[in-house]
């Protein structure tokens, strides 16, 4: 999924109209994995020598792999929960539920969600973003499900910052939809 769509989601399952406080640490939790991906991508390298062979071969895909462990998450939601760090559990049930909606829309690029505990990678048969495996399909139900999402964050009476917010990752997503992956009416 788009790193913005982890957030809305998140947000949308977690967060709540009585406990705004809960929000940040979601936010939180739904970028942390992809951090490494951001810092590959506003590298240098990235241009110079080229995305498939830096996110191959470079120290921040092994560092991508481990901000992605499902195991480390759950740790951390269990450490978080034994010193009463209620943040730190939202932030952490955040980042496990930004890898299990990883978990089946990666196929070429897959991440090793199972570490330490396992090396093994899944393939999925699907992507969000790989047109080879059916992008066209998952693509636009990725983006009507941010588009619903919103409309229940709408409607907990956000700020107006939040709601520009909201309306900006709508419309993101809606040109990432239609330039990057084909689709022109």
């Amino acid at each position: 999924m788009i790193t913005t769509t982890h957030v809305i989601l998140n947000t949308a399952l977690l967060g709540s109209k009585k406990h705004p406080e809960r929000n940040w640490p979601i936010i939180l939790g739904a970028l942390l994995p992809d951090i490494p991906t951001f810092l590959v991508l506003f590298s240098p390298l990235y241009y110079a020598i080229g995305a498939k062979t830096l996110l191959n071969y470079m120290f921040l895909q092994h560092c991508t792999d481990w901000f992605h462990s499902i195991p480390l998450a759950i740790a951390g939601v269990f450490l978080c929960l034994a010193f009463r760090f209620k943040s730190g559990v939202y932030c952490f049930v955040s980042v496990v539920l930004h890898d299990l909606e990883d978990l089946p829309l990666h196929a070429q690029f897959a991440h090793k969600h199972f570490l330490p505990i396992s090396n093994y990678v899944f393939h999925s048969p699907i992507s969000y973003w790989e047109l080879p495996y059916h992008a066209y399909l998952v693509a636009p139900f990725e983006w009507l499900t941010v588009i619903i999402c919103a409309y229940f964050l709408w409607r907990r009476h956000l700020n107006p910052f939040a709601q520009l917010g909201l309306l900006f990752v709508i419309i993101f997503q809606g040109i990432l939809l239609i330039y990057f992956l084909g689709f022109h009416w």
